[in-house]
Formats: structure tokens, C-alpha cells, sequence
């Protein structure tokens, strides 16, 4: 079986106390009740970044453009005791786009301090490789969960 191609997207505003990134609490489905960033699924015919702005506008309400898009590179998560549940993630980020952020039946969206994040409330990974997201940094992971499909094996980054 090979893996579910999803997106992630990060949006970031630059506020008088600082930069912020747009995260949420997501309320179903995988992750549900764990603070994530916007992104789902790339659906037949479409490229990563088509999917990329139809998940930002589903799960918030906010319209950003194809062209408005960085990719950063990509994050492979495998599950050796849930091959079923193995992703490969196309990343991007925006630092623009229109609207603001509203919660939707899937994500409570909120801003959060790119310098005080909700590490508790999120998924372990997120510790090994976030910060290079929020510098802007290329990236290409894999990271390997333990059984309990929760915690982290191993974070292994490509060379560049």
C-alpha cells in the first residue's frame, strides 16, 4: 500500500509583538483533539499546491493562492505497526492571503507565537522538524513512529 499524499500549510502574520503561525485544534478525524496546522488530502487531479489552498479554505475559511504558496519540500511519516496510516506531506507556507480565520466543523483555527508554541497539544514529530518551517528552511524528513503510533522513533532529514 503506498502512501496517503497530503499537504500541510503554515500561514504567518507579522503582529506588534512578533510572527505568528496559524494553527488548529483539530475536532475530527485523524488527530482529532490534537492542535495541528491546516492541510488533508490531495484529491485525484489535483497538484500539491491546488490541494493546498482548497484545504487552508475548508478547514478556515481563508483564500490564498497557488502563487502565494512556498513549498518548503516534504515530510514522510511511516507507521510500522499501521502501514495503513503512512503519509507523504507536501509543505508550504503563506504570508499571504484574504480572510480570517473561522472555525469550521474540522479545525478550531487560532494564532499562535512562532516563539511559543503549543508543543503539549501537538504531535511529538513536530519538536524535530517545525522550527525549520518556521525559518523558512528547505526540508525533506522521514520520520518513523514507535508502535504506540505516537511517538517518535526516529526523525531522519536527506541530505540536501
Amino acid at each position: 500500500m503506498s502512501p496517503r499524499l497530503v499537504v500541510l500549510c503554515f500561514l504567518f502574520r507579522d503582529t506588534d509583538s512578533g510572527s505568528e503561525v496559524l494553527l488548529g485544534l483539530k475536532k475530527t478525524g485523524f488527530g482529532a483533539g490534537r492542535i495541528v496546522t491546516l492541510g488533508g488530502g490531495v484529491e485525484a487531479g489535483e497538484t500539491d499546491a491546488q490541494a493546498a489552498v482548497r484545504e487552508v479554505a475548508e478547514e478556515s475559511g481563508v483564500v490564498v493562492g497557488v502563487s502565494q504558496l512556498t513549498q518548503l519540500g516534504r515530510i514522510r511519516w511511516r507507521f510500522p505497526s499501521q502501514p495503513a496510516a503512512d503519509m507523504d506531506a507536501a509543505i508550504f507556507t503563506a504570508d499571504e492571503w484574504a480572510g480570517t480565520p473561522q472555525p469550521t466543523a474540522e479545525v478550531d483555527p487560532a494564532w499562535y507565537p512562532v516563539n511559543d508554541l503549543p508543543w503539549e497539544g501537538m504531535w511529538e514529530d513536530a519538536q524535530h522538524w517545525l522550527g525549520s518551517v518556521i525559518a523558512g528552511e528547505q526540508l525533506d524528513v522521514l520520520v518513523t513512529l514507535n508502535p504506540d503510533n505516537e511517538t517518535v522513533s526516529s526523525a531522519v532529514w536527506a541530505n540536501p
